[in-house]
């Protein structure tokens, strides 16, 4: 688990805020980033600080595994900003007795067996919401939104889990589109791509588009000098004993060798936080050679390479007709890109693959490679001919690859 911080500790994510803000007057939105780089941060901070007029409720659903438990969250969430006379009073009454649920200490159960469906109930709970919140702009936001989808999907892995966890997402897009000149708006974001959730859901048989209403934002790294901050403040609260004259390099190491993500920069400062004498530029070197190295994962930088048999499963048939895993294609493709320190060609890829496996599907490594991208293990960009290229997003990652693979 990522260190948390505190929203008026946080440093660096005031201009992306403010942008995010800017953005909600319009639309709904969906939070992409690696892991690590700060989402939740900067979604707690929101919510701590929300922008005037807006009334922020915070939902993180990494522990929910069924609609009934979604819309019983949603629920307790919403309560607070119901009022409890006049119309809103006799609703809330009348909708507590038809579901039969239950509140004890001001908070609400749903029964094992409902009266109501699911879907009913999370649509009425955020129309009551909207409806007696006239003054104030709703927003909903949904951390670790496509772990619980994984989890709805898997219950029974059938057809019918598959089509429950994609018609919680048709539901929440319904009352989006109906309420949003009432200025409801949400964000989603999660751990897990969610765009491989979806795809796993609809598995060529289910037709929905549930999100293509909310564009991406992406949560990047800090910028340079945020880090440069964010590490200074850090080295001086862990009491970290550097010289004067060592300070400079010490902190463009550190944000360097870090990628200026907020976590590493973290577990850096903590780790020189333990030594004893004065710290210097080498030294910071040493640090985070000894935790990409170190085989108890202080970083569970393991999860980099667990995940691709999650996100890409599947196979494609060879020459021969042999089945490969495309799990082993990708694995391959990061191999290559982890030992070189250009860009890579698409075509550049494609002779790296052909090397290895009797693949003639050309496309089917440009998909990879986009997908790559969108998993935030490839960044691309174009060569002077206009020709698109790649290149591991994170030197951090690409290091540890390489020390793992062995290459």
């Amino acid at each position: 688990m990522a260190r948390q911080v505190g929203p008026k500790n946080v440093v660096g994510r005031d201009k992306l805020i403010e942008l995010i803000w800017k953005k909600l007057d319009t639309q709904s939105l969906r939070f992409t980033a690696e892991r690590r780089v700060g989402k939740t941060t900067v979604m707690t901070k929101m919510a701590a600080e929300p922008k005037a007029g807006y009334e922020v409720l915070f939902m993180d659903l990494e522990g929910i595994d069924s609609p009934t438990r979604f819309v019983e969250l949603v629920i307790n969430r919403a309560l607070p900003l119901l009022p409890v006379t006049g119309k809103m009073k006799k609703w809330w009454d009348d909708f507590r007795n038809a579901t039969g649920g239950t509140e004890i200490g001001g908070v609400f159960k749903l029964p094992v067996v409902n009266k109501v469906s699911w879907q009913d109930m999370l649509t009425k709970t955020l129309e009551g919401l909207c409806e007696h919140q006239s003054d104030k702009k709703i927003l909903l936001i949904f951390d670790e939104l496509p772990y619980m989808l994984q989890k709805i999907a898997s219950l029974g892995e059938s057809l019918e889990s598959r089509t429950q966890a994609l018609t919680l997402l048709d539901t929440l897009r319904l009352i989006r589109h109906k309420y949003r000149d009432r200025d409801l708006r949400m964000i989603y974001a999660g751990s897990v791509g969610l765009h491989h959730v979806v795809n796993d859901l609809k598995q060529d048989i289910l037709a929905s588009q549930p999100v293509n209403d909310m564009p991406m934002v992406d949560i990047r790294a800090l910028d340079h000098s945020d880090a440069i901050h964010l590490a200074s403040n850090l080295l001086w609260e862990e009491r970290v004993d550097i010289s004067p004259e060592n300070r400079q390099a010490v902190l463009e190491k550190l944000v360097h060798l870090t990628d200026a993500v907020p976590f590493y920069i973290h577990a850096v400062c903590s780790k020189l936080g333990e030594d004893d004498g004065p710290v210097d530029a080498q030294r910071v070197e040493q640090t985070v050679g000894q935790q990409l190295s170190s085989d108890q994962d202080p970083w569970e930088m393991e999860h980099f390479r667990e995940r691709l048999g999650i996100y890409y499963k599947g196979t494609i048939d060879d020459v021969s007709g042999k089945p490969l895993r495309n799990e082993d294609i990708a694995r391959k493709i990061l191999d290559h890109m982890a030992t070189v320190s250009e860009p890579q060609s698409i075509d550049q890829v494609w002779a790296v693959v052909k090397s290895h496996f009797q693949i003639t599907d050309r496309n089917h490594i440009v998909e990879m490679l986009g997908s790559l991208a969108l998993d935030h293990y490839l960044i691309d960009d174009l060569d002077s001919n206009d020709k698109k290229r790649y290149l591991f997003r994170f030197p951090l990652i690409q290091r540890w690859w390489k020390l793992a693979q062995g290459l």
